[in-house]
């Protein structure tokens, strides 16, 4: 059912059968005036030049009207026929060399019309009632192969717009599946962040109200317990209730101890007050628009809220965080949604490390310059500075399939219930879609993971 197979072995056995000098196979097109002959598929003798290609005759065309009325030329001598051959059809002829021609024409079930035309260049020639009965069998043959032919092609083009349009549909549905769930995701993050900052506004009030009333509190035992010397100076020698009483609370040791105990409370309010200010800043939910930050403190904030984790693996063992934090300007970004994927990196390497003895993560950051960033193989934004922060464990690794898949929405390898798989995708879309930058993971079996953010220093498009 292939056209061009049908048409040419068409012309090939026509031109055996009837041991004809040419036999060409012609579509015929109508345009305005004039009437465009395209010569598709043709067979020769090799003496013979070949007619493939474009030929075109004017109205009236005795050749072209054959065709058209679906009639049958035959013409056994062309310089003394007697059918009204126009200047146009004889030139045509002579242009060929065609001395005889035998054309039967043809019409598709679409309503092209066709022609096979058998020529001979060689003087006359005798068509015989069985030369034409066989080519009008192979015509009507050819011309029921094309209709299969185009009803095939049809069917294919139907089937495939439907493969396309489901294509399409499935490509839709995965893309607002991927958006709902991301929506979902950072509602959450951002309820999360609502949540941390209510909690950290709630706390602070009773915090700032006891840091101001240890100050106080300290200064009045400090002077109860310089007027208590006073009393021991004065009077050495004390009642025996008094006596009695001393030994029972040790005074010697609460004098000494109660001014430390109300420093360690001082020092614990001050702690308080610093995880407070930390979850206010890692929510920063005030900062909508881009407004430079300090990347460490970010990175910083993010380690003190994974404080507990880092704290204890479920192997028993505590991870080691190794800071190697360069000099940085402060950078243009989103900062609550850049916080978010320092959370999300730093929260899968802590899972990567869970039975891995002597774990350990490394931050790194660096400031590459343009001069540098032109000549380093990491950067692809060259024409601005860039902050490069890794994040690195010397986890178990993954391997070359699973990170080609790592940034695919819905793709993990933690356990059902453990992960939605939209982490790094999110973190992906941050980086390189809000802040222009780049996110990549490298990584060995056995070897650990780093991942490595690059991001412009000043934001080359403000993402909305």
């Amino acid at each position: 059912l292939d056209l061009d197979t049908i048409l040419q072995t068409a012309v090939n056995e026509i031109h055996t059968l009837l041991q004809v000098d040419r036999c060409d196979f012609v579509w015929c097109l109508p345009n305005k005036d004039r009437f465009n002959f395209m010569v598709t598929h043709e067979a020769t003798n090799p003496e013979i030049q070949m007619a493939l290609g474009e030929l075109s005759l004017g109205h009236g065309s005795i050749l072209a009207e054959t065709i058209l009325n679906l009639d049958m030329l035959r013409i056994e001598d062309v310089s003394t026929t007697s059918e009204a051959l126009t200047s146009e059809d004889r030139a045509l002829l002579r242009q060929l060399a065609v001395t005889s021609v035998l054309l039967l024409p043809l019409r598709t079930h679409s309503g092209q019309l066709g022609a096979i035309v058998c020529h001979h260049c060689r003087g006359s020639r005798q068509w015989t009632d069985s030369e034409v009965r066989l080519l009008k069998a192979v015509t009507d043959q050819v011309a029921i192969a094309l209709d299969q032919a185009e009803l095939l092609a049809q069917t294919r083009a139907t089937a495939f717009a439907a493969q396309t349009q489901a294509t399409y549909l499935g490509n839709a549905l995965s893309q607002l599946q991927e958006t709902q769930m991301q929506l979902v995701q950072q509602e959450k993050m951002s309820s999360l962040g609502q949540l941390v900052a209510g909690v950290a506004h709630e706390i602070n009030n009773p915090v700032n109200f006891i840091n101001g009333n240890i100050t106080y509190a300290t200064n009045y035992v400090r002077d109860l317990l310089e007027l208590l010397h006073l009393y021991q100076a004065t009077y050495p020698n004390g009642t025996d209730a008094i006596q009695e009483k001393i030994e029972t609370i040790d005074l010697d040791f609460l004098m000494h101890d109660l001014p430390n105990l109300l420093s360690s409370m001082q020092m614990g309010g001050e702690r308080i007050r610093q995880i407070v200010l930390s979850l206010r800043n890692f929510s920063r939910l005030d900062e909508a628009e881009m407004k430079p930050v300090d990347i460490h403190e970010g990175i910083e904030n993010t380690l003190l809220i994974l404080k507990s984790r880092l704290k204890l693996t479920s192997a028993k063992f505590e991870i080691q965080v190794i800071k190697a934090y360069e000099n940085l300007p402060p950078v243009d970004c989103y900062a609550g949604q850049l916080n978010q994927v320092f959370m999300n990196l730093l929260g899968n390497a802590i899972d990567a490390l869970d039975e891995t003895p002597n774990p350990i993560i490394t931050i790194q950051t660096e400031l590459i310059s343009r001069e540098k960033s032109g000549s380093s193989d990491l950067s692809q934004l060259s024409h601005a500075d860039n902050v490069v922060i890794r994040i690195r464990d010397n986890g178990s690794g993954m391997t070359e399939t699973t990170q080609q898949k790592l940034f695919n929405p819905f793709f993990t390898t933690k356990p059902i219930g453990k992960g939605t798989g939209l982490g790094l995708s999110i973190s992906y879309q941050i980086v390189v879609e809000k802040h222009g930058g780049i996110l990549k993971c490298s990584s060995e079996l056995g070897k650990g993971s780093e991942f490595l953010i690059q991001i412009p220093v000043e934001p080359l498009v403000k993402s909305t």
